[in-house]
Parts: structure tokens; C-alpha cells; sequence
């Protein structure tokens, strides 16, 4: 420990950094004795807040005896803020290589807030590349493969870690230390048998020995000379690299950002623009193009990692690593994280609830039994813990196919690539960056509860969802919201509604109309059947059952939107004709109007519910949002429910339904006990959609019957609070420009359409324009626009040999999503909504 100047250690938290301040912290206080000096040692740790790396570093200053003997600085960040930094990162790395710049930024904070203390600082480099660190090694097929890997990794050290780290300190007058690159320590490393350094897949998942640097670790499982050891949740954590174990979630956040600041076309010519080492990400296209404003003709200069990243380089395959860099962030998480402290409060509210944070391990978020097939499909398909969370509690449209790594639809629950194009706002919506982020700010007041906490937490979010969502609809006082897992679930609650009112005496039967325009899950629902493979409170099906219990003997009629010619049926006088009959049978009528199918079709006439609600019930499907609100309120003071969802007009991500319940109605299911039979409220009927927290206070009775197990759909909370910050956007545009600015794009799109030669713009319905799409002297049947439908969803350039013209590869290798197929009976067509 030579030194003639203070100095420090880097504390990642990570086993490396931790190892060499748990091994040379005795020499630091021996030393200082010598001289009679107490003070405590600087440490320094870089990282957002609760992120792995400041959580672990936290826990190993503790071990290390706490404040008596280590002075532990930490500094924060924000994605935004480092954003800035860039273009001085590239400057003094004097390089464009992706995967080294992002472990530099963090590095460069570290480095600039240590050189305010110190002038010499020890760090962990050099032990990933002596102990098989990286997580790609579970893949090594043998110890020489491990070997031959291990001598690369090592021989880049100087281009890439060595590199980094010497930059970024020196570039703030600070020295690094490596003592695992010792030379005599280095030699040892290399004769140890390797395979003593092969990596167990399992243990990797499982944090346990066999996995990445066993061998280390265990040779340093025991007290040092001062008695302190390191605490096995940071002695036993995932390798994450620098940019990795600050915070899981900002690297994707960077990316997206750069990757907004390179145009489509740059991309398309980058191999023209830098034909030495060229970008294949926009991301790297950004760092490059900042690099030749410094260094322009030295680009041969850098050596890239072979593949994009060092994993890439490996003589073996692995799915660990992308050219983005770790594929499932998950595996950094640790149980020293954090519960957060969860509050409804934002900059702009009020809103508050709060419980007491505790550690937890796994997930950010308690993943409940029924969930898990839905958590791990998106896991598994590379998604981080929050895009997987917001697959939950749903039914099979929202589950993750591996294979393809979107849902049904062709979605994936992150925000569309700036390279994509989304044209559309209906079923088919990934989240817009607007609802992505709301949703990322949800999910982080969430973390780490469970239990009693996390059911109470998501009470008060789904309270504050129906406060926010009363006021952006401008809602009549007196008017209550269900909040359901989609549009097809809330028709059970017209059926629920109507037992309670009437008692189970009664026949209840159901008219539907605008068959095939509507979801296809609406009419089964109606009749009380289930829709789905999955039931989002319960999971998978088992067994034979398509009733929900509770809900048999139901009766009911569909009305087709058309007739064979694609005429409009007359729905109104269909459910009219419905009603009258199911009076002269002494049944009681739950009649439905549909303002706003797939086409955007509305029938003529939405009927009132008779009586209050008495005699019968009126439901207004107005799932698509396509409404003023003059309209709402005349629905809502006739007595009708009307279903709504933020997942289609306001673009929340699939799903997240509601009902809402008039004023006298809810007056009258105010005083009224829950519906018989209460099997109607077990797992088997209602219970496997909703729980007490999605009921308003007109149903109590109802929620005193769905609570009794504890169970919460954050997937639907997360969902949901995309859609409100979508309203919310619109929230200041009155209702008469909103519509003047629909009929002005619906317009011009279908003038665009027509000027095709092989579309046709075939019906226009306020903002959605359905197009026919010609098959020599007809159109394309309902199979083939379904397969248009997912071609436009794909990347297709590679399925043709020969592109002549850049601007048709750009034109297939795009993604387009936004649309919906559906058959207009003999003319099948394709929606395409408003943006």
C-alpha cells in the first residue's frame, strides 16, 4: 500500500470491488495507526436510486464496520442527466465502441466526484478476465474453450476496461489502482485448472456456487484480519457490468434517446458514410457521428469487440448479451434492494399513500401464482422485469409467444422502435413512450411489496384511477367506475348488476349487437361463457368448464353489424324487437348499443334502461373512446352503463377496460347485498377477473366477497396508468377541436388511400378509416389480410434477393403496426385508426 497521496476505493458493490476493499482495508488502518490517524476511508459508488450496485455497495460498508471506519459517498444520477455527458465521454475515450462507452458514463461520475477527495483510487478491474466474471461463460462447451477465452478477454483489457478506466480517471486528474492485475497474482490466476472456472447455468439463476467466479468467491467467504466479511447476498450477486449495476433500466432508456437523434436514412447509408467498422444500431451510429466531429480519418484507430460486444466475440453462442447489451437485467437484482416507498404522489398531484420499505428477493414486484406463465414467457423473451409486469393480469392476447417474442397482436410491450411506424389506435397498441413512462414511474413506487402491502398499495393506485379517470371524462356526480382487465370482461358486469337488481329468479337474457365488429370475446361473455384460455386472476384454464359459476342459464341473441352484402343491419330495431319479447316472456332484457366497432360503425339508437333499471338494462359499448362528452353524459343520464377503455382511441397498452355506472343505478346497487349465488364471486366465476380493489363504493358488498383472498392485478394498475397519462395529454383539448382534427385527418388519409391504386378507403367513421386492398379483380380475403397484417408487423427485407432501391428495402424492413383486419362479412378489410 505505497502511496504518497489520500486516497480510496471504487465500491461498485459488485464482488470484485468489494473483494479489494475487504482485503486492504486492515493494511489502510494498520497503516494509519502507525501515524495515529483514525479517519476513515473514502469510498465511492455510482448509481440510481435502490439500484444493485448502491444497494450492495450500502451492505458492504456496513460489513466494513460502518461510518467508525469508512466515509461512503455515493453519487446519484438520472438518465437524463448523463445524457448531456456524451459527447465528453466520446472525446476523452477517444472511441465509438458502444459497450464501452455506456460502462464510461458511469464511470466518469464515479471518477469526478472521487477526484474531489482523493488523488489515487483502488478498483476491481482485471477479475472478470482471471475468474470467467462474465455471464456468457455458462455457455463455455469446455474448460479450454473457458481458457482460450479467458487469454482474448485479457489481451483486450488495454483496448476496453484498462482503457475506460484510465481514461475516465485521468480526465479528472485521479489514478486508478488494479490489484487484481498484479503481475505475480495475474500468473496465478492463469495456471489455475479451468475448470474450476466453468459456470453453472442453474446456479446463475439461483445465486448459488457454481455460478460465474465461484472459485473467487468462495477463497473469500471468510473474515478478513479486522473480522468482517462480505455479506452473502454481495459476495454471491450476478456480474453486472458498470452500466449495468447503476440502474436497471437506464441504458434502455439511453438508447431509445440517442437512437431518436439518427434518422432512418443515415442508417440506411451508414455503411456508405462509415464504411470502416460500421454502426449497427443507431445507438452506435450516435456515438460514431460524434466521434468523426473529433477524429475524423482516425476511425480505423478503435478496435471494436468482435459481434458488437464482448460476449459476441466468444467461440461459443450465447443469448446472454446483444449488441444492447445484457438481455435480461433481472438476473442483476439482489435482495439487499429495497421496498420502495410507494406513493400515488407526482409533480402534479397530491395524491399520497405510503408503507414501510423492507428488503425482498426476486422480482421488483411480487409476481402472484396465476401471473408466472405470463412473467416468464416475457422474460424468457428478453423483456425487462417492468415490460414483463406489464403483461400481467390478462387473459392469452396479452401473453408473450417466445417464439416471436409479441403477443397475438404482434405487440411487444415496449414503446415502437423509431424506425417502426405506428399508424393506429386500437387494440393493437404497444405502449407510447408517454404511457411507457408513466407506467416505469408506477412500477418503481411498487417495488419490493408484497403481501398485505402490495394489495393495499394498488388500492390506493386503483383509487386514484377512478378520481383521475371521473374527472378527465367530465363524469356526472354520483357516477361510479369498475375497473376491468379489458372490454370483453366488463360485460359480466351488466349480467352481475342485473342478478343484483333483480334477484336469481329472474331470466336474464342479453342482446348484442355488431357481431364480428366488436371483440370476439364480448359475446361469449355476454351469455356468461369464457372468452379465453387464460382467466387473468387465475392463469391457465384446466378442465372442461365454459361457464363462469354463477353465471349459467343466461339467455341472449347476437345482431350481425352486416348482412351478407355488407349492408348495415338495423341494430336498434333488432334490439327493440329483443326487448319486447323478452317482456312478453317476463324476462329481464340487458340491451346493448355499440357506438363504435371495429369499423367505427355506431348504431342508430342506444337505448335507455327502463325504469332505472328496473324493468331493463341499457350498456352502451363505447369501448373504443371515439365519443364527446356530450354523448357520455346523455348515455349516463338515461341510466346506461357504458363500457370503456383506455387501450384503444388513448393508445394504453392491451388492456385495461372499465364500467361505469350511472347515478341512479348506483344508488340503487348502493343499499342492495351482493347477487346470489356467492359462488358468482369465487375464483371459478367473477373472482378469477376481479378482486375488492377494482369495485367502487356503490359495491362494497360485492368487494367484501372479492377480498377474501389476497390477490392484486399490478399488470391492469400498470396498464391503466399508461392510458390516464394518455388522456391526460388530450385533457386541455376541447371537445370541438378534437373532432374538427379527426375529421380533418380522417379525410386526408382517406384522400391518400384513394390515390392508391390497390386501396380503398371503403368506409370512413369519425377517426377510423377501413381499407379494402385489391387482389387482381377482387379483394384480399380475411386469411390474407390477416397475413399483410403480420408481414407489415415484420421485418421482411431479408426475404427478398434482390433490392434495387434503398427506399423499398427501408420500406420492408420497417415495422408497421396500428391496424386491425376485420370482415366486413363478403368485403374483408383493414382498420386503420387515428394516432
Amino acid at each position: 500500500m505505497m502511496s504518497d497521496v489520500d486516497y480510496g476505493f471504487f465500491l461498485s458493490g459488485g464482488v470484485d470491488s468489494c473483494i479489494v476493499a475487504h482485503d486492504l482495508l486492515p493494511f489502510w488502518r494498520e497503516e494509519r495507526a502507525a501515524i495515529g490517524d483514525d479517519r476513515p476511508i473514502s469510498t465511492y459508488t455510482v448509481g440510481m436510486e435502490n439500484s444493485p450496485d448502491v444497494m450492495a455497495a450500502k451492505a458492504m460498508v456496513d460489513a466494513l464496520g460502518g461510518e467508525k471506519h469508512v466515509q461512503h459517498n455515493i453519487r446519484s444520477f438520472t438518465p437524463d442527466e448523463v445524457f448531456d455527458l456524451i459527447p465528453k465521454i466520446v472525446y476523452h475515450m477517444e472511441t465509438y465502441e458502444a459497450e464501452l462507452i455506456r460502462s464510461a458514463i458511469p464511470n466518469w461520475l464515479l471518477a469526478e466526484r472521487a477526484a474531489q477527495d482523493v488523488k489515487m483510487v483502488l478498483t476491481g478491474e482485471g477479475a472478470d478476465e482471471l475468474f470467467a466474471g462474465y455471464l456468457y461463460f455458462q455457455d463455455a462447451p469446455s474448460p479450454r474453450h473457458a481458457q482460450n477465452e479467458l487469454r482474448r478477454i485479457y489481451g483486450m483489457l488495454g483496448n476496453i476496461n484498462l482503457h475506460r478506466t484510465d481514461r475516465m480517471t485521468m480526465a479528472h486528474g485521479l489514478e486508478a489502482r488494479v490489484p487484481f492485475l498484479d503481475t505475480e497474482f495475474t500468473r496465478l490466476a492463469m495456471s489455475i485448472d479451468p475448470a474450476r472456472k466453468m459456470v453453472d447455468r442453474e446456479a446463475v439463476l439461483t445465486n448459488s456456487r457454481g455460478r460465474e467466479k465461484t472459485f473467487l468467491r468462495e477463497l473469500f467467504e471468510g473474515p478478513n484480519d479486522n473480522g468482517h466479511s462480505i455479506p452473502s447476498p454481495v459476495l454471491w450477486r450476478a456480474k453486472a457490468m458498470q452500466c449495468e449495476g447503476v440502474g436497471e433500466d437506464w441504458v434502455s432508456i439511453l438508447q431509445r434517446k440517442v437512437s431518436s437523434l439518427v434518422s432512418d436514412a443515415e442508417m440506411v447509408d451508414a455503411h456508405i458514410t462509415y464504411p470502416v467498422n460500421t454502426p449497427h444500431t443507431k445507438e452506435e451510429l450516435y456515438y460514431r457521428r460524434i466521434y468523426d466531429e473529433n477524429f475524423h480519418g482516425l476511425e480505423h484507430v478503435v478496435k471494436p469487440w468482435e459481434g458488437g460486444g464482448r460476449a459476441m466475440g466468444a467461440a461459443w453462442k450465447s443469448d446472454m448479451y446483444t449488441r444492447e447489451g445484457l438481455k435480461n437485467t433481472n438476473l442483476l437484482s439482489h435482495s439487499l434492494q429495497q421496498k420502495a416507498a410507494f406513493s400515488t404522489t407526482s409533480s402534479s398531484s397530491s395524491r399520497s399513500f405510503s408503507t414501510a420499505a423492507q428488503s425482498v428477493e426476486g422480482p421488483a414486484v411480487s409476481i402472484q401464482n396465476f401471473d408466472m406463465e405470463a412473467y416468464n414467457a416475457a422474460l424468457e423473451s428478453g423483456y425487462s422485469d417492468f415490460e414483463a409486469s406489464l403483461t400481467l393480469g390478462g387473459d392469452d392476447r396479452s401473453l408473450i409467444k417466445t417464439d416471436v417474442r409479441t403477443n397475438k397482436y404482434h405487440i411487444k410491450p415496449v414503446p415502437i422502435e423509431s424506425t417502426s411506424v405506428f399508424r393506429g389506435s386500437c387494440t393493437g397498441n404497444p405502449p407510447t413512450q408517454r404511457g411507457y413512462d408513466a407506467a416505469m414511474e408506477l412500477f418503481a413506487k411498487l417495488e419490493g411489496l408484497e403481501g398485505k402491502d402490495l394489495c393495499s398499495a394498488v388500492q390506493a393506485v386503483y383509487d386514484d384511477h377512478r378520481s383521475r379517470l371521473s374527472a378527465l371524462l367530465n363524469l356526472p356526480e354520483g357516477t361510479e367506475v369498475v375497473l376491468c382487465p379489458s372490454g370483453s370482461d366488463a360485460e359480466y358486469i351488466p349480467i352481475a348488476i342485473a342478478r343484483a337488481l333483480k334477484g336469481d329468479d329472474v331470466h336474464i337474457t342479453n342482446g348484442i349487437t355488431q357481431l364480428s365488429e366488436i371483440g370476439a370475446g364480448s359475446a361469449p361473455a355476454a351469455v356468461g361463457k369464457y372468452f379465453s384460455t387464460h382467466v387473468p386472476l387465475v392463469g391457465r384454464l384446466s378442465g372442461e368448464r365454459e361457464v363462469l359459476s354463477g353465471f349459467e342459464n343466461l339467455g341472449g341473441i347476437t345482431v350481425s353489424a352486416r348482412d351478407n352484402e355488407g349492408n348495415v343491419v338495423d341494430a336498434a330495431t333488432e334490439m327493440d324487437n329483443f326487448a319486447e319479447e323478452a317482456f312478453a316472456r317476463g324476462a329481464y332484457p340487458i340491451i346493448h348499443g355499440v357506438f363504435g366497432g371495429k369499423t367505427g360503425l355506431r348504431d342508430s339508437k342506444m337505448a335507455p334502461s327502463l325504469e332505472g333499471g328496473d324493468k331493463s338494462l341499457s350498456v352502451v359499448d363505447a369501448c373504443q373512446g371515439r365519443f364527446s362528452t356530450d354523448e357520455l353524459h346523455e348515455w349516463l343520464n338515461q341510466d346506461s352503463l357504458v363500457l370503456f377503455t383506455a387501450s384503444k382511441f388513448y393508445q394504453a397498452p392491451p388492456f385495461c377496460g372499465a364500467v361505469l355506472i350511472p347515478k341512479g343505478v348506483a344508488d340503487k346497487l348502493r343499499g342492495t347485498p351482493a347477487p346470489q349465488p356467492h359462488t358468482m364471486f369465487d375464483a371459478e366465476g367473477l373472482g378469477g377477473f376481479l378482486t375488492e380493489k377494482e369495485m367502487p363504493p356503490c359495491l362494497q358488498s360485492w368487494g367484501e366477497m372479492l377480498g377474501q383472498e389476497r390477490r392484486s392485478n399490478v399488470g391492469l394498475a400498470l396498464r391503466w396508468e399508461a392510458g390516464l397519462a394518455g388522456m391526460e395529454a388530450l385533457s386541455h383539448v376541447p371537445d370541438d377541436v378534437r373532432i374538427a382534427a379527426v375529421d380533418n385527418w380522417a379525410g386526408t388519409v382517406s384522400n391518400m388511400v384513394n390515390g392508391e391504386d390497390n386501396l380503398d378507403a371503403w368506409c370512413t367513421e369519425r377517426s377510423i378509416v377501413s381499407i379494402r386492398v385489391q387482389k387482381g379483380d377482387g379483394w384480399l380475403s380475411m386469411s390474407e389480410l390477416r397475413d399483410l397484417y403480420r408481414w407489415m408487423s415484420m421485418d421482411v427485407s431479408g426475404l427478398v434477393q434482390t433490392l434495387q432501391k434503398k427506399r423499398r428495402k427501408l420500406s420492408l424492413n420497417r415495422r408497421t403496426l396500428g391496424s386491425q383486419y376485420t370482415s366486413a362479412t363478403r368485403m374483408p378489410l383493414s382498420e386503420l385508426p387515428l394516432v
